[in-house]
């Protein structure tokens, strides 16, 4: 939540993967549900008091918070399993009194509903949405009981001769060094050595054999919207491989840059800075959850490079906080394997050196974006002050609602970096070439995609 200057109303975020609002308590099965959900995640608070549709305050009455703190302690304990004992207190906000429900990232995951057991009691957050956890979702979760990660865990039906040695340092190479860095792991049954998912995805030529996800599709778009594709090329082969497949032919598009004249000879200029593309595509490549269906897809436009993640942020996704060093490990033999490859520096570097890079050639700053069950880096080609500018910034808005119904010039505001009357401005440009309507009024005024685009 983000406050104002004392004595002004508090201003509360939009609901998201940490942030649930409820006007009043309904079902106490549906709090339990996301109590399990944040747990299983990366933690979260409940906000019981506020109007989830316009986000108002409306508060509870002191009667109703006394009952909700006897009961609802009792009630989350015999629902959930393993026990999970949230933090429940109240806060006045902007002059009401509001119940919280902070919930911590668990360590005994995955958490469920004791009532329906753990193939259909795990929840999981999508978004701004609790959803029941299946499949590879499902046992990701499962083997984080055993503390170990998705890419941790053993292909028993795989060999270690189908990993590609030869790329790891020397001292690596042998069975002792696989092992010492989880590429293998004993079987529990057979004890012979098998390599994990990360140390297939790292070294297999064909590691789409066993984890159907590991792929990599680069895409020139014409424009700067739509989906009309001019060319497209789809990437395979272990990850190291990818990256430097997907930089290879980004460089090419990139180097055609009109605005630059100078000789056939001379030393090649790009639109953007090849290491921040480098490291947008490794960030995707080495931490994306491999259990969420699809593809990396990196998208190529008039105006921008666009690189699209299944699966959410590693961490908790905080924009004002991105880049401060803070570092999250989803997939460890993934990030362990690529430093001891000098792939990656150290952890926490990553989304600063792209921020740098930007800096450093004039352009405008790089987006972070988090849909409900993505994650996407835009690169913008224009400077960041270029007339212009406005034009560069649809995508970016038209991307907010592809995880947002509607849109606020707030949350415009908070998404972009700029200025409330900036915002307005490039909303009315949109409303003007009729992608998106205006609804509301006065403090409610509030921006929805148009049914024509």
């Amino acid at each position: 939540m983000a406050g104002t200057r004392q004595g002004a109303p508090m201003t509360l975020e939009r609901e998201s993967r940490s942030i649930e609002y409820k006007r009043e308590m309904t079902e106490l099965r549906k709090i339990a549900q996301t109590v399990v959900a944040f747990a299983n995640g990366s933690g979260g608070r409940i906000l019981i008091g506020v109007d989830d549709a316009t986000r108002a305050v409306r508060g509870l009455d002191p009667a109703a918070i006394d009952e909700l703190l006897e009961k609802l302690p009792v009630s989350l304990a015999d629902q959930i399993q393993p026990p999970l004992f949230p933090q429940i207190f109240e806060q006045t906000i902007n002059s009401r009194e509001v119940l919280i429900v902070q919930v911590f990232p668990g360590g005994q995951k995955p958490y469920y509903i004791a009532a329906e057991g753990m193939e259909k009691g795990v929840y999981i957050r999508v978004g701004a949405h609790t959803r029941r956890a299946e499949g590879e979702l499902l046992e990701e979760l499962r083997l984080l009981r055993s503390r170990l990660g998705y890419d941790e865990a053993i292909l028993p039906d795989c060999s270690i001769q189908e990993l590609r040695t030869e790329l790891l340092p020397p001292a690596l190479r042998t069975e002792k060094g696989l092992l010492s860095l989880d590429i293998a792991r004993p079987d529990t049954f057979s004890g012979e050595s098998r390599p994990t998912r990360g140390g297939i995805l790292m070294l297999s030529d064909n590691p789409e054999k066993y984890v159907p996800e590991a792929r990599c599709i680069v895409s020139r778009m014409r424009g700067d919207s739509g989906r009309n594709t001019i060319e497209t090329i789809d990437i395979q082969g272990h990850l190291p491989h990818q990256s430097d497949a997907a930089v290879d032919v980004l460089s090419h598009w990139l180097g055609r840059n009109p605005a630059i004249q100078k000789s056939r000879y001379s030393e090649q200029d790009f639109i953007l800075p090849l290491p921040a593309v480098r490291e947008a595509i490794n960030n995707a490549l080495f931490h994306r959850q491999y259990s969420i269906p699809g593809a990396i897809k990196i998208a190529y436009y008039a105006d921008r490079l666009e690189v699209f993640s299944p699966g959410h942020f590693a961490g908790p996704f905080i924009q004002d906080s991105l880049g401060d060093g803070t570092s999250y490990i989803r997939n460890k033999v993934i990030c362990l394997v690529a430093r001891r490859m000098q792939l990656i520096e150290k952890r926490g570097t990553g989304i600063r050196l792209i921020q740098d890079a930007m800096a450093n050639k004039g352009l405008a700053k790089p987006r972070f974006i988090e849909g409900p069950n993505w994650f996407k880096v835009v690169l913008p080609f224009g400077p960041q002050n270029a007339v212009g500018a406005g034009e560069q910034s649809e995508p970016a808005i038209l991307a907010l609602f592809e995880r947002e119904s509607q849109l606020t010039s707030s949350d415009v505001c908070r998404a972009l970096g700029v200025s409330k009357a900036t915002a307005v401005g490039y909303l009315e440009k949109l409303r003007q070439k009729g992608r998106i309507l205006r609804a509301g009024k006065g403090p409610k005024t509030h921006y929805i995609v148009s049914a024509a685009v």
